[in-house]
């Protein structure tokens, strides 16, 4: 059984009631090295958005979804369990000119789309690692694509240089054993073998794999400093030349993975799956 996931604290700044105050902490988060690197592989992986429908599950303040707007989607669907990221959203797409494109809907379910309403991208962007049940969340984000339809997922990995050295400092030395990285909410990790078993069965394939963070560059700061972290974002540079590349692709402590749904995956008669109580705002170095 899944480790009972915990809520962030009152004074998180997803909990604030402000969503100019909320837009501001996310985009300074989405501007650190990490963030942008990796949103700059998830939008190489979507690749043309121009007349797509695009669903954004986690949405956070909903930067993809505004993306997608601007990059030609007729219709972004951002879904979030926190109105307060879903609040930030909204004025993100107001801000973008993107209001009457994108729609923001507050669930912490994955809904059941009707008829046929398909997409022909879905995005879970540092989700599966929150919810119990991440099989079946991924059969029905599969569920929910077009024949050929792609998904694309970002989450933390245990096959990575950083795992070998936090991970085995908190869960060996401290005897951190709920210890599953960057966000106390988390119930697990990935490999990318445990990954593509979940989403091979889920009926995808043609997979395309992306990887940041392959040499930690976010360090404790030194004794006597007065800083909490040592940042060497120079050392991202390896990111940018072998995150794309077999094998740095699935090495580094996030792995992005892109997948295409077959022909035969229409329907999922399973049941709904749960969004964390507050979808991560895709943490930041």
């Amino acid at each position: 059984m899944a480790a009972q996931r915990q809520s962030y604290p009152d004074d998180h700044w997803i909990k604030n009631r402000d969503p100019e105050q909320v837009l501001a902490a996310y985009m300074d988060q989405q501007s650190k090295t990490y963030s942008r690197i990796k949103n700059s592989f998830v939008q190489e992986l979507a690749g043309d958005l121009r007349g797509k429908r695009v669903l954004d599950y986690g949405c956070g303040a909903g930067l993809f979804t505004v993306y997608a707007a601007l990059q030609g989607a007729t219709a972004a669907i951002g879904i979030d369990a926190e109105e307060t990221v879903l609040s930030a959203a909204r004025l993100l797409a107001r801000r973008e000119g993107v209001e009457s494109i994108c729609s923001f809907t507050l669930s912490d379910r994955f809904p059941s789309f009707e008829g046929r309403t398909r997409f022909d991208l879905v995005l879970l962007k540092d989700v599966i690692e929150h919810v119990d049940d991440d099989r079946g969340l991924i059969a029905a984000a599969s569920a929910a694509l077009v024949p050929g339809g792609r998904l694309i997922l970002s989450t933390q990995n245990a096959l990575s240089l950083n795992y070998l050295f936090e991970g085995s400092y908190n869960r060996l030395w401290l005897r951190r054993r709920d210890w599953f990285g960057w966000d106390t909410t988390h119930v697990r990790f990935y490999t990318p073998m445990s990954l593509l078993g979940k989403l091979r069965q889920a009926g995808l394939r043609n997979f395309a794999w992306r990887s940041v963070y392959l040499i930690p560059y976010k360090l404790p700061g030194l004794p006597g400093s007065g800083r909490q972290f040592l940042r060497l974002d120079a050392l991202a540079v390896v990111d940018r030349m072998l995150g794309a590349i077999f094998p740095y692709n699935r090495l580094g402590w996030n792995i992005i993975v892109r997948a295409e749904a077959s022909a035969l995956v229409r329907s999922y008669a399973g049941t709904a799956h749960s969004v964390p109580a507050a979808v991560p705002a895709h943490f930041a170095l």
